[in-house]
């Protein structure tokens, strides 16, 4: 797996600025929109640990790329793996890019970790200006920097110079025991690249979610290696903005809203993204010991619950033409407000409504859904355990691979019940109730707010600008490159890339969805200028 992986880390890593060993990245040169968050909040959100552990602080420091003494942790190399340079500050003293954080545990080791602006933080450029865009779509090649990190482990492991230096510089907090420490953690690291493969790559901005939180639960935390599935189903990371409003989340509307919903949820996510917890060692009857940080889930859910859709900035991208907008108001009533409804600016408490629309009647690539249905696993050490923790029918020896995880979920929620009655309690508003499928072969459709922010489209980043998706699918392209950030305004998407996404592989077709295809071009374009304006 290593030699087969090597070409491509060298292409990821092989970097022209090299930073001294005590450099600090430079600030954001990205400019934040009005989304109804402060500095101080935008800062929180950025770094705000919520239990992900990824390797202690000093070794993420301190350790080279796998083809130089160029530090990994420099800004041309995180960069490059589309991560956004941010400065240091309060929260963040070692400015480190947005969306990684750190945490100490209970032995006093500080570890970083990824937090939910890493995969939920865009950046959009148009003729060298640049802006931030809270709550969007980021660009991040998450296996890419797991692929990195175990380059640059195995290289520090198996070149005495590189050992030497490393080893220097995380003086005077190297232990004895630092050659085992790295060498297991290095394991750990390919046992999860291993347990997640997946012959479609996800490249940047995307990533199997579902099939990442399965694994970790069924595979890692369970102990059971026959329990892994292919992480072969890539999505988009979807737009966050106006998502706690919603009755109904997730790209399959599987996830109610209603409290203590999210805290569920997100607790899912913090255990996936290089977290833990101890389902085996623990009947669960007083919860599962984990690294979840609750109170800091809470204080994230508050924040985007106040995050709002960004505006179209005329003042960079242009303004736009108001007869246009008006003519394509009119098609927007009559080819997308049945599933697309409209979400009032303004209004803070407002209760949205997803529509979930039939795999059979939108027509778009199935894999993500239909994994999410048929994955089962073996229960291991859950057999005979309430699914629910403390209620509920007992497991029997398999069972569906999400009701485990929501099982783990509620067992590490349930650990610290007064951290999660406040989280609940801070974040607690109110949406409208909703009944979820236990077969949710759906995908959700929802308010297109700041939709011109959120390239490329459908659940999983099939199509480059919202011009090609109003083009009947035969006709959008077949493939395309990813990576660049500089937007197309006309069409409303980006070109170019390093990346290539082939629409022809498992996981990434284009098809479907095909509402306002048989449209003139003229009207395209006026369908596009009120999208803008959302």
């Amino acid at each position: 797996m290593m030699n087969k992986a090597m070409p491509r880390l060298t292409r990821l890593l092989t970097l022209s600025a090299s930073l001294a060993a005590s450099a600090v990245p430079a600030a954001p040169s990205a400019l934040p929109l009005d989304q109804g968050w402060d500095r101080a909040t935008r800062d929180e959100v950025h770094h705000l640990s919520f239990g992900s552990r990824i390797l202690p602080l000093g070794w993420l420091l301190n350790l080279e790329r796998a083809d130089s003494q160029e530090l990994l942790r420099s800004d041309a190399a995180l960069v490059q793996l589309g991560f956004i340079p941010s400065g240091p500050g309060e929260g963040n003293p070692d400015g480190l890019p947005v969306g990684i954080s750190r945490t100490t545990d209970d032995q006093g080791e500080v570890w970083a970790g990824l937090t939910c602006a890493a995969c939920h933080t865009g950046e959009i450029r148009y003729q060298g200006q640049s802006l931030l865009i809270e709550g969007g779509q980021a660009l991040i090649d998450y296996s890419g920097l797991e692929e990195a990190l175990i380059a640059s482990l195995t290289a520090t492991l198996e070149d005495p110079h590189k050992y030497a230096r490393f080893e220097a510089r995380v003086q005077p907090v190297v232990s004895a025991e630092l050659r085992g420490q790295l060498q297991q953690r290095l394991g750990y690291l390919k046992q999860r690249q291993a347990m997640n493969a997946s012959k479609t790559p996800y490249g940047p901005g995307r990533l199997d979610a579902f099939g990442q939180i399965f694994n970790t639960v069924a595979v890692e935390l369970l102990g059971i290696e026959d329990n892994a599935r292919a992480a072969d189903a890539p999505v988009s990371f979807p737009f966050l903005w106006g998502a706690p409003h919603l009755d109904l989340v997730q790209w399959n509307g599987s996830a109610p809203n209603q409290a203590p919903g999210p805290l569920v949820q997100n607790v899912t996510t913090a255990l996936a993204v290089y977290g833990s917890a101890d389902l085996r060692g623990h009947s669960g009857r007083a919860g599962y010991p984990s690294t979840v940080e609750l109170s800091h889930l809470g204080t994230l859910q508050a924040h985007f619950y106040d995050l709002e859709a960004p505006r179209w900035p005329a003042q960079v991208l242009g303004s736009l033409d108001s007869a246009k907008r008006d003519r394509g108001e009119v098609l927007y009533r009559d080819h997308c407000l049945s599933c697309h409804g409209i979400s009032e600016r303004g209004k803070p408490d407002r209760e949205l409504r997803a529509t979930l629309v039939p795999l059979d009647e939108i027509g778009t690539d199935a894999t993500m859904a239909r994994n999410f249905v048929e994955a089962t696993a073996a229960t291991g050490a859950l057999e005979g355990r309430d699914k629910m923790v403390l209620a509920g029918e007992p497991f029997g020896t398999e069972a569906r691979t999400i009701d485990l995880v929501i099982h783990a979920a509620i067992g590490a929620t349930l650990r610290h019940p007064l951290e999660a009655v406040r989280a609940t309690l801070q974040d607690y508003h109110s949406v409208y109730s909703a009944t979820v499928s236990p077969n949710p072969l759906f995908y959700k459709a929802r308010p297109l707010s700041g939709v011109w922010a959120t390239a490329p489209f459908l659940h999983n980043g099939s199509v480059p600008t919202l011009y090609d998706l109003l083009l009947p699918p035969e006709r959008r392209p077949a493939s395309f490159t990813l990576g660049n950030r500089e937007l197309d305004p006309v069409k409303v998407g980006f070109a170019g890339g390093d990346s290539r996404f082939d629409t022809r592989l498992a996981g990434n077709g284009n098809g479907g969805h095909r509402y306002g295809t048989g449209l003139e071009d003229a009207d395209r374009y006026a369908l596009i200028e009120y999208l803008k304006s959302l």
